[in-house]
């Protein structure tokens, strides 16, 4: 296999592409073993695809319970040659059970090369989630009661969970969630892995969890960013430089410095938008559907924001209404966004004819080449939906490639049927990866030895 087999980085698809039956499975570049902590086998396989298209990830699970009733694989999160997965189950008891592991492609594509995380005995701090957003405080069991309890896992919340890497040996995975005793007062409440620091002699480290002040722009309390702050609530974590970055398209990024001394440090940032919702409420704007932020060389960090004109949040566009494109650059230590690139959607059919007059979703930047960028575009007259993945050059304002992601109806009775049914329901955003590029370097070196 050549190294052209190795982009320098793709988009995986965060849909897991479930085949147990080994002669379904695809024969890919990477293959990788895993076993959980109650000894259930599984594999997991990579196929990537040039960034113009779609990587994919298939898993044999063997024995694990039936997709349509939960999903027992899940992709996390990425940074630079690491990739955080989750596996889980349902006991008899109806409880759940949650293993973490790391691919780490520096290790190269062996069939044995997913670390398992140690499974997090950490207690939920003293305050828990209720479904409305608020947060309360729980019983505590009287203090001998609680010492004497047998230590219990903690499920972790997967949708604000992240990876950060430091060097090729070091990094870090952190669930971060927000406490809010007041309108005055906002706490992050970090429960974090990183490798190297378990007591125990676990090269994977240990969980600790710690409440730690978030720090605002200004001096008032009361000031907007804290109401801000009130209404949060995680679209995605984004590792950028030293920081994971928990981000809320509505209003800004929490940037967590991770490996801070003696312990992390939290500070928001908000997003360049014209106004922010006054609620929690998202029905009505969808706006998630529409920004995204990518890091580019750990020195930028972009954000893209798609506006739409006709007050619709998901949907066909009315008639002749549009959109407009902005795209912003937060450079590590600036003070803030600077715009890059500014265009409307009747500059963009003006001169690409082909394009469809549809909304632009999902914008995700090329690593490679910034002023490049990747939106979904999405028919919407059907229930399994036809989707195609266009990328824009936001400088010359051309379209340099487009093509169909999903076919709708014709994937019925195909091996795609399973991805078009779920993402006609409920689409998602891609995942950006670097880990390709240092399986690339590995393979360059291999052909380089057996050369000499």
């Amino acid at each position: 296999m050549t190294t052209a087999a190795f982009p320098s980085w793709i988009m995986l698809e965060r849909f897991v592409f479930r085949r147990d039956n080994e002669e379904s499975f695809p024969n890919a570049p990477i293959s990788v073993r895993g076993v959980t902590s109650w000894d259930a086998p599984f594999f997991v396989a990579f196929c990537l695809a040039d960034p113009r298209h779609v990587s994919r990830i298939y898993a044999r699970l063997p024995g694990f319970p039936d997709p349509r009733k939960q999903v027992p694989l899940a992709i996390l999160a990425a940074h630079r040659h690491v990739v955080l997965l989750r596996v889980a189950t349902k006991t008899s008891e109806g409880a759940i059970l949650q293993d973490f592991f790391i691919y780490d492609a520096t290790e190269g594509s062996s069939a044995f090369s997913l670390k398992a995380l140690p499974a997090c005995m950490e207690p939920d701090l003293d305050f828990h989630t209720r479904r409305d957003g608020r947060r309360i405080r729980r019983r505590r069991a009287p203090p001998q009661a609680e010492k004497e309890a047998p230590a219990k896992r903690r499920v972790m919340a997967i949708g604000s969970m992240g990876i950060l890497c430091r060097d090729k040996q070091e990094f870090a995975v952190a669930e971060l969630n927000l406490f809010k005793p007041s309108r005055t007062q906002i706490f992050a409440d970090i429960c974090m892995l990183r490798s190297g620091t378990s007591s125990s002699g676990n090269p994977c480290g240990e969980w600790n969890s710690m409440r730690v002040p978030i720090r605002l722009n200004g001096d008032n309390p009361a000031h907007e960013d804290m109401w801000l702050l009130c209404c949060w609530q995680t679209d995605t974590v984004v590792p950028f430089n030293r920081y994971l970055c928990w981000i809320d398209y509505y209003r800004g990024i929490l940037f967590c410095d991770v490996f801070a001394e003696p312990t992390p440090t939290v500070y928001f940032h908000r997003f360049p938008l014209k106004e922010f919702p006054s609620t929690p409420n998202r029905s009505k704007t969808s706006s998630w559907l529409y920004r995204g932020a990518t890091a580019i060389d750990d020195t930028v960090l972009m954000f893209v924001d798609v506006e739409r004109n006709d007050g619709i949040g998901y949907g066909k566009l009315k008639p002749s209404a549009g959109f407009t494109i902005s795209c912003y650059s937060l450079r590590l230590n600036g003070e803030d966004w600077t715009q890059e690139y500014k265009v409307t959607s009747e500059q963009l059919w003006l001169t690409n004819t082909n394009l469809p007059r549809e909304i632009l979703m999902f914008p995700q930047v090329n690593i490679d080449r910034p002023h490049v960028v990747n939106f979904v575009i999405s028919e919407f007259k059907y229930v399994m939906k036809k989707m195609w993945v266009v990328a824009i050059d936001l400088n010359t304002r051309t379209v340099e490639s487009f093509y169909q992601y999903i076919n709708g109806f014709e994937d019925r009775e195909t091996e795609d049927a399973d991805l078009t049914i779920e993402k006609s329901d409920f689409p998602k955003p891609f995942l950006p990866c670097e880990f390709s590029k240092f399986l690339r370097f590995l393979k360059v070196i291999l052909l380089h030895i057996c050369n000499l």
